[in-house]
């Protein structure tokens, strides 16, 4: 009984030391969604003020369409971007245009909102065209992107979820936080 005992406690000594080959996780690609809607809220926090509110977003393969409400519901702006540039309307100001959305919103709020990044973003995919770094989660979906300036940090509601429930994006001093509600794939 006394040989048993020992073989056993050879054979789990041995076990101890053995290694065991790690399964490399295949990265998680969301694919590109042409056409979708994006409900959720948004906090935008820069060095001079804090804002927050709902976000609406329609997307369709050559335009956008955002629309900002207040937390009481009450719209605050609504950006349309399409293939003849960007326009801002706020209520109880003159509708205002660009050429591009960031150049308008840097007009406008003094900051650049990064839509044209965003809409990659939100989707957990970097924008085509433009260098990137990635890093990603043991799941091997997307957790961090730096692009064009920006840091995206990407939160998931659980283990297997593609899409991103919560997109922080950073900036020098600019800081854009988005909790998606839901989305509709059309």
């Amino acid at each position: 009984m006394s040989r048993g005992i020992a073989v056993l406690w050879l054979a789990l000594l041995m076990s101890g030391c053995a290694t065991t080959a790690s399964i490399p996780v295949a990265p998680v690609q969301a694919e590109p969604m042409a056409n979708w809607t994006l409900q959720g809220r948004i906090g935008i926090q820069t060095e001079a003020q804090n804002a927050s509110g709902t976000l609406f977003w329609q997307h369709r393969e050559r335009s956008d369409e955002l629309l900002l409400t207040s937390p009481l519901g009450q719209g605050v702006a609504r950006i349309v971007v399409n293939v003849d540039g960007a326009s801002l309307d706020m209520p109880n100001q003159p509708l205002r245009q660009a050429a591009d959305v960031e150049s308008l919103t840097r007009e406008t709020l003094g900051y650049a909102l990064p839509v044209s990044g965003l809409v990659w973003w939100v989707q957990a995919l970097p924008a085509p065209n433009s260098a990137h770094g990635i890093r990603r989660d043991d799941a091997g979906r997307l957790a961090q992107l730096k692009q064009d300036g920006w840091v995206i940090e990407y939160h998931y509601a659980d283990a297997a979820s593609t899409r991103p429930g919560k997109l922080w994006v950073t900036r020098e001093g600019l800081e854009i936080r988005l909790v998606t509600d839901s989305w509709l794939v059309e």
